[in-house]
């Protein structure tokens, strides 16, 4: 076999596995725009895992006994999650709504960094995916950042996102204050760490805000 025909071959034997691991657990996605500054920058590629690769682990993690405040508090919002989500009657884990190849359902925490279909892709069609943070979960009441008297309902199987970059008059991030929660369905994964460039590379850890914004009632 001559070493074309040998390089062809072996990449057809890889191809396959790739797109399948592409497709279903981890992925790099580019950051657009400045709306999650300081935390991320513009050209920033991020690893997005879009489902748990060891599912049963993370679901022993969610229902076993909690060892500190802040273990019991995220096991909390995990076990209400998973109840509400149950009860929304909403698809879960089929391909066409999310590729999601999870059981059970990835739950998603406060804080930490979604990448996720645009909602408003037909009025801003130069990006169909938008990266923000967690600041509400599906059956909490969260009070939006511009403003401190409103209050939304995040209804189940949904979260509510913003964007870190604020700015000064509020209006740098088009988030859910404009466009409503984010259904689960439309969640592509969850991003766990820079990649590109080098010089930023590292892990993205949840970030929670000193005042709490959301709540369970």
């Amino acid at each position: 076999m001559s070493t074309l025909k040998r390089y062809l071959f072996n990449t057809a034997l890889a191809l396959p596995p790739v797109v399948f691991i592409r497709d279903n657990f981890y992925s790099l996605y580019r950051v657009e725009g400045s709306s999650m500054e300081p935390a991320l920058h513009h050209g920033d590629v991020l690893l997005v895992r879009k489902s748990d690769v060891l599912p049963h682990t993370m679901w022993r993690r969610w229902t076993s006994v909690a060892i500190s405040y802040e273990e019991e508090e995220e096991r909390q919002n995990a076990m209400r999650v998973m109840a509400l989500d149950a009860q929304s009657g909403r698809p879960i884990g089929e391909w066409w709504t999310g590729r999601t190849y999870l059981n059970p359902p990835t739950i998603h925490q406060l804080g930490s960094i979604i990448i996720f279909r645009a909602p408003d892709a037909e009025k801003y069609p130069s990006s169909e995916y938008r990266v923000k943070r967690v600041v509400g979960l599906g059956g909490q009441l969260c009070r939006a950042s511009d403003n401190f008297h409103r209050l939304e309902r995040v209804p189940p199987f949904s979260l509510w996102v913003e964007g870190d970059n604020q700015g000064s008059n509020g209006n740098r991030s088009i988030d859910s204050r404009t466009y409503g929660a984010v259904c689960k369905n439309n969640v592509i994964g969850i991003a766990e760490r820079i990649v590109w460039p080098p010089t930023r590379w590292g892990p993205l850890p949840c970030v929670t805000s000193s005042v709490p914004r959301s709540w369970w009632q």
